[in-house]
């Protein structure tokens, strides 16, 4: 599909949504989250707990943390 710019060029679609990207949540990052999710309501966690601290524990609970990082590295 073809669109009219404001300046009157012509642009493919799919150049469009390059020019105008949004950011998007990937299957992999959906899924860690809803894992999460479940494993913070197994252990009592959800809804009463701190965000931060359900993503520190669920990370140490499946071997993710590694000596020597400075929580930059895991996203939250």
């Amino acid at each position: 599909m073809i669109q009219s710019t404001r300046d009157g060029f012509e642009m493919a679609e799919d150049e469009m949504n390059r020019v105008h990207a949004e950011t998007a949540q990937g299957k992999q990052s959906i899924a860690v989250q809803i894992d999460m999710k479940n494993w913070a309501k197994q252990e009592g966690l959800w809804p009463s707990s701190n965000y931060g601290r359900i993503v520190r524990r669920h990370a140490e609970a499946r071997g993710w943390t590694q000596e020597g990082f400075t929580g930059m590295e895991i996203y939250g």
